[in-house]
């Protein structure tokens, strides 16, 4: 036990020293438009922070003051509206970029050694900007907020179907916990508004506290891109003000109910699914973006190099997409697809793991054939070695 705590400290040792956050140490990439996501995953970020201090002023955590102090801010205060066009637009554009930077690096093969710290903390980031935004969203207190909310914290009680679990009612407390009480309320609204607010402030200080110890650079980004993406979220705001939509309303459900659009996804995936697997599945997806780095053991970077996690990733950027197209236009059969989607990812996991014991068997073939190459050169002639001359008789 002493040798595996000894090997795990040295290991985030040795990872500490290589972790970045926001590609601070890209700067010699900044060519390339994929390594500027590190910085515009901090640079909306702090859009997000500033935006949401300023929100609070005029905000009211209450069931019956949040949807009219939201309207307030919206048309009576001056330029209400714009900040809160940047705070909902600033928090897309940080998942956006996330996700952006996590394909970029899965693809790439940055997850590898050492990288493995930076992957695990970047995918983590994603995981909490969609707590964060989930419960954002519900602090509107609109009946679309409100009916989303109620689907997601559905969820966790599919776990009381797990048998051994279920007897334990884990599931139900979960949910309970983050209701605060037998249905959505203004416990649940009271504890949205602390995740909300305690995910940001918290992730803000240990990212500062990095920026003190390792003194990398805040913003890896010139003053024309910041000054690009300020213009731009401001003209979103002006040219799409964040809705509104209606005051909450427990007794009547909306019709379909949707969450916003980075959850789309996740809704139709669980939909398709029994409600046990619906509970599961969630946490699977987590553990295996998490546990990556560990899973592809080879020294390869190139994605043509690792058949079967290119495959995996190619998956899963369709099947995103794919799910959220699929809910927004409302032509998903339930009936119908499952089926037809297991089987075809069957099929096409089994084709990956094929391509990838072949591939494997190939380049060892080749370098079997290179050893034995270069055993059977002729190496090049050993010295001569000088004869001694008999000594002289005097």
């Amino acid at each position: 036990m002493e040798a595996v705590l000894a090997n795990l400290k040295e290991w985030l040792q040795d990872r500490k020293q290589h972790l970045d956050l926001f590609d601070e140490t890209k700067t010699a990439r900044q060519d390339n438009p994929l390594y500027i996501m590190g910085g515009l995953v901090w640079l909306s970020w702090m859009i997000v922070i500033v935006s949401g201090v300023i929100l609070m002023l005029w905000y009211i955590p209450t069931t019956t003051g949040a949807y009219r102090s939201i309207l307030h801010l919206t048309n009576d205060i001056p330029f209400g509206w714009l900040v809160r066009g940047m705070h909902k637009y600033a928090a897309d554009m940080l998942i956006i970029t996330i996700t952006v930077r996590i394909y970029r690096m899965y693809f790439a093969g940055e997850y590898k050694k050492p990288g493995e710290l930076s992957w695990m903390v970047l995918f983590a980031s994603l995981v909490l900007a969609m707590i964060s935004g989930i419960t954002g969203y519900g602090l509107i207190w609109n009946q679309r907020a409100f009916w989303a909310a109620k689907t997601v914290l559905t969820v966790p009680t599919y776990y009381d179907e797990i048998p051994i679990i279920g007897k334990l009612g884990v599931g139900h407390a979960i949910a309970y916990i983050f209701l605060g009480g037998p249905a959505l309320g203004q416990a649940t609204l009271t504890r949205f508004y602390a995740i909300h607010f305690g995910i940001s402030v918290l992730a803000a200080i240990l990212a500062e506290v990095f920026f003190y110890r390792t003194r990398r650079r805040r913003v890896n980004l010139s003053l024309f891109t910041v000054t690009v993406v300020l213009v731009f979220l401001a003209y979103v705001s002006f040219d799409q003000l964040a809705a509104m939509g209606r005051w909450a309303n427990p007794n009547r459900t909306p019709l379909p109910i949707l969450s916003d659009w980075y959850f789309l996804a996740l809704y139709q995936l669980v939909k398709y699914m029994p409600p046990l697997w619906a509970g599961i599945a969630p946490g699977l997806l987590i553990g295996y973006g998490m546990l990556v780095p560990f899973l592809d053991r080879t020294r390869e970077t190139r994605p043509l190099e690792r058949p079967f996690f290119l495959v995996i990733g190619l998956l899963a950027l369709l099947y995103y997409i794919g799910f959220t197209v699929l809910i927004m236009l409302n032509i998903a059969v339930i009936s119908r697809d499952p089926p037809i989607i297991l089987a075809v990812t069957f099929v096409l996991v089994t084709l990956a793991f094929m391509w990838e014991i072949a591939h494997r068997r190939r380049k060892a073939l080749q370098a079997k054939a290179l050893a034995a190459a270069k055993s059977a050169r002729p190496g090049p002639p050993a010295p001569a070695v000088p004869t001694p001359r008999p000594a002289e008789v005097t």
